[in-house]
């Protein structure tokens, strides 16, 4: 337990002692800064809330708080003077002026996920990477509830459930996906094990440098018993590192048993997932003991078909390379949560196995977050037989794509649907895939599935 927490709680009842110095601050209030309340208050220790937005959405999860305790509408430095501990949310930039100065100060300052970690005593699987993280965290929740028994295991983090919110539940087995923003404002982050399963560009806007968002990606693997790999050119370096395993070498003596996953409802793409999510749990039997990461060839095959069995079960999640339907020999394919070119990649080749060269309309668009679209390949472009351009920077991807495919700049999600429909032939694809974030035009990624989900007929 993080003793740090309680310090003072002998003083508090002092009235000459300012019980401002014993204050923790919330810096942002979304969901992440609504579970640092509901873990505050269940241990009677005092706090502020400070967002630039005058109306967070964390408000929405309390009927009542004491507006003595909010600090909304911008950020106020000068408060640190009577903060102890900065408990900080990842949609808060790095270089914020409020942790700058509570550097400066020497001021504490933690992430849920720091805390989690300190507090509780559950195996901790940590996941991350460009593309995937949801996925994998979803597949490997349900082979391991599956297996171990579905109380002793919860998967929580950026995949929707804060972490602060899963202590009380007395599970076994934490499976947390984690953003860069996540690792970027933690310090070392001790696990049993972890996942980096791709490196990509994203998040650009925020920092900076492919290499910066490189190298808090890796951070993930610092502190952990057993780390796992997925494929990419940055994992070289990392493999020959003690207890970092390649998630691909694990999984090739069975690749013919796990391809019969991959149906036509699967994307190809899926596969690595499937992988990166039983390479989760051979690490797991690695650490109770019944077997051994160093022999690949020891890997018992009923393993592979126990794991194969139950992902025979498991449902694929919305908005993610989602066939949707077919009308008129159209396919129509929701891959909303596509939010960067490695994800519009991975999707266009997968439609490509599925549809061929030239039958893709693919819609793109929205925030682009610094991106750089040249960089897709000539490959992946043989997929398109026409781009639909949408949203904030469709001038930008226009500009650097309208020599290299047949592209069209359209107003909005409905123009850009409309259009690809009416340029459809029977044995093509409708690919929503926009490579971009959504919040431009969109309250969110699902909100924007949703609606190319209703113009596309299949509510």
């Amino acid at each position: 337990m993080d003793n740090n927490f309680y310090v003072g709680f002998d003083r508090l009842t002092n009235p000459q002692t300012s019980l401002r110095y014993f204050m923790n601050l919330i810096l942002g209030f979304g969901e992440t800064g609504a579970s640092f309340v509901r873990f505050l208050e269940t241990r009677g220790l005092p706090y502020l809330i400070m967002d630039s937005r005058l109306n967070p959405p964390g408000l929405s999860h309390f009927e009542t708080l004491s507006e003595k305790d909010h600090f909304l509408g911008g950020f106020n430095k000068n408060v640190l003077n009577d903060i102890k501990r900065v408990l900080v949310s990842p949609g808060i930039d790095f270089n914020n002026e409020v942790l700058v100065r509570a550097r400066k100060l020497g001021i504490q300052i933690s992430t849920d996920i720091e805390i989690f970690i300190e507090q509780t005593n559950t195996r901790k699987i940590l996941i991350t990477g460009t593309n995937g993280k949801s996925t994998v965290v979803s597949m490997a929740g349900h082979l391991l509830q599956n297996i171990y028994g579905e109380d002793k295991v919860v998967c929580s983090g950026n995949i929707g459930k804060p972490v602060l919110d899963t202590i009380s539940l007395g599970n076994s087995i934490s499976i947390i996906e984690l953003s860069s923003f996540n690792i970027e404002h933690s310090k070392l982050l001790s696990s049993d094990i972890s996942v980096l399963l791709n490196i990509d560009q994203d998040h650009l806007d925020r920092h900076l440098s492919l290499e910066k968002y490189s190298q808090i990606k890796k951070a993930i693997l610092k502190k952990t018993k057993r780390g796992l790999i997925g494929p990419g050119s940055f994992k070289s370096q990392l493999l020959k590192e003690e207890n970092n395993y390649d998630i691909e070498a694990l999984l090739k003596p069975f690749e013919k048993d796990l391809s019969s996953l991959i149906n036509q409802d699967w994307p190809f793409h899926e596969l690595i997932n499937i992988k990166a999510a039983i390479a989760i749990y051979i690490a797991m039997e690695d650490l109770n003991g019944k077997l051994n990461l160093n022999n690949i060839k020891k890997i018992d095959e009923s393993l592979i078909k126990e794991s194969i069995y139950h992902f025979n079960s498991f449902k694929r999640m919305k908005h993610r390379y989602e066939i949707i339907g077919i009308r008129d020999g159209v396919t129509f394919i929701n891959d909303s949560k596509s939010t960067n070119i490695s994800s519009l990649e991975v999707a266009l080749n997968s439609a490509q196995r599925q549809h061929g060269k030239k039958k893709v309309l693919l819609i793109c668009g929205g925030d682009s977050k610094g991106q750089d679209f040249s960089k897709i390949s000539e490959k992946t472009l043989e997929s398109i037989k026409h781009l639909f351009v949408f949203g904030k920077d469709k001038q930008i991807i226009m500009n650097e794509l309208k020599n290299r495919a047949e592209c069209s700049l359209t107003k909005d999600l409905q123009e850009a649907f409309n259009l690809a429909w009416s340029k459809s032939l029977k044995g093509e694809a409708i690919l929503l895939s926009p490579a971009c974030a959504s919040t431009d035009m969109f309250s969110n990624y699902k909100q924007r599935g949703e609606e190319f989900r209703s113009l596309s007929g299949f509510n």
